[in-house]
């Protein structure tokens, strides 16, 4: 696999990568405890996505405004797979909040790139975030504004089976290396790359975004709502399963430094069918624990139901 767009990144995205992984910003640490279930009184958002096999092999996943993409269970050039789900969240993510960032502080950037790796044999995951433009001292302002204002990057911080490390750039990688790319094109909007496949992404309302397109949210919950469907699939065929996702989270944090800590809270995996066997669903449920990367990356940091639901008429 070729890695010419990590290293085509500049050194301000080395040095906002170190700053951002090591702790050095002055800016308080997220709150632990990420099992711990959110009281109702909290003023949350929740985002929400379906999956349903289209064919052997791959998911339509379904986001906000009915809007769609496919996410195949192995790696292809007609679908993203699930960790790129993951990936292309984080890398548009970073880049819509270092954008409005920069707004916000009269930042001049003249482009944003944000390319995330994810290293599947080491489990770690790299952030390298370009901001030409920038200087220093801006440099660590908009570092602060990502660390703090991307549910994305904040709800990750927290897990424990992922880690995140600071480094420079990648020489060599596997094919066990997976890399995704976004690139700011105007306000809120992003060409994103990811094994060969090209899609534009949009900004959230909170950030302002004209959220036309797919969304950071979309993509990192459809990937595990696929996930869920190509597990029932390989158990039952045969099944007519819809697999919702839901995640909450505080929007206040996402739109400035002075809001909660924007990190997904708590998600629910809701595996709906027109008729289910008890057994054979708590056995799907075990294995979505088991064998869904993405649920296994997040479960560290967040409070994860699943559960299985006969269809509304």
């Amino acid at each position: 696999m070729k890695i010419s767009v990590v290293q085509k990144l500049a050194v301000a995205s080395v040095l906002i990568f170190a700053i951002l992984l090591s702790g050095c910003l002055s800016a308080s640490e997220p709150a632990s405890g990420g099992s711990e279930v959110v009281p109702e009184a909290s003023q949350l958002a929740t985002a929400r996505v379906s999956a349903q096999l289209s064919e052997p092999g791959q998911a339509t996943v379904t986001g906000h405004n009915d809007l769609q993409f496919f996410v195949d269970a192995a790696p292809s050039s007609e679908g993203l797979h699930e960790i790129d789900t993951l990936l292309a969240a984080q890398s548009t993510c970073a880049i819509f909040v270092a954008e409005k960032a920069a707004q916000e502080l009269d930042v001049p950037l003249t482009g944003v790139t944000a390319t995330t790796v994810f290293d599947e044999n080491k489990q770690q995951m790299s952030v390298y975030l370009d901001l030409p433009g920038a200087n220093g001292e801006q440099v660590l302002e908009l570092a602060n504004n990502f660390r703090q204002r991307c549910p994305i990057y904040t709800t990750l911080a927290e897990a424990e089976s992922i880690e995140f490390t600071p480094g420079e750039q990648y020489e060599t990688v596997t094919d066990d290396t997976a890399i995704v790319t976004a690139t700011l094109f105007r306000f809120g909007r992003a060409n994103v790359s990811a094994h060969g496949n090209t899609f534009v992404m949009d900004s959230v309302p909170p950030l302002d975004g004209p959220n036309d397109e797919l969304n950071p949210l979309d993509l990192m919950l459809g990937g595990l709502a696929a996930c869920g469907s190509f597990i029932y699939d390989s158990e039952d065929p045969l099944a007519d399963v819809t697999v919702i996702v839901e995640a909450d989270f505080d929007p206040s944090g996402v739109r400035d430094l002075e809001g909660e800590n924007p990190r997904f809270q708590n998600i629910r995996i809701s595996m709906q069918l027109d008729e289910y066997d008890e057994t054979q669903a708590e056995k799907v449920k075990e294995q979505i624990k088991e064998q869904c990367l993405l649920y296994k990356i997040l479960e560290g940091s967040v409070n994860i139901e699943i559960s299985t639901e006969l269809s509304k008429p």
